[in-house]
Parts: structure tokens; sequence; C-alpha cells
């Protein structure tokens, strides 16, 4: 049986690797979802696909500089 899973949740419709993003995919009937999981430079756990939040933030920097997304 094929399985459907939404790359960092439903990104083409939300922003990425975000709640929006997961729940969206949860309610077009994905089985499942992919995310990127981080450290940041101070231990703390973020979801985030790149190194920096250049693209997919409104600042720019480390993705350790700051906290995004806490678990």
């Amino acid at each position: 049986m094929t399985k459907i899973f939404a790359h960092r949740g439903a990104s083409a419709y939300a922003p990425e690797n975000t709640l929006a993003a997961f729940d969206l995919a949860q309610r077009l009937g994905a089985d499942g979802i992919e995310l990127d999981v981080q450290l940041t430079k101070d231990g703390e756990v973020v979801v985030i696909h790149d190194e920096t939040i250049d693209r997919t933030g409104t600042g720019k920097g480390n993705g350790g500089s700051g906290h995004l997304l806490l678990f």
C-alpha cells in the first residue's frame, strides 16, 4: 500500500516546517509528514531545513541565533 508523506508539511500551500503546514497536510489526507530538525548553538531543538533563516524567515543569520519552533 502506498503512503503519502507531506514534505515539510503541505509546504506548497503553507510556510514549510510550520504547524500550519503540518495541520494542513493532515487535513489534506497525508499519511505522515517529513520535517527537518536542527540544533541551535545553545542546544535547543528547532524545526528548520536550512542552516540559516535567510530563505524562510524575515531576518538573516544562523538558525542558532534565535528560537524558531521549540519542542
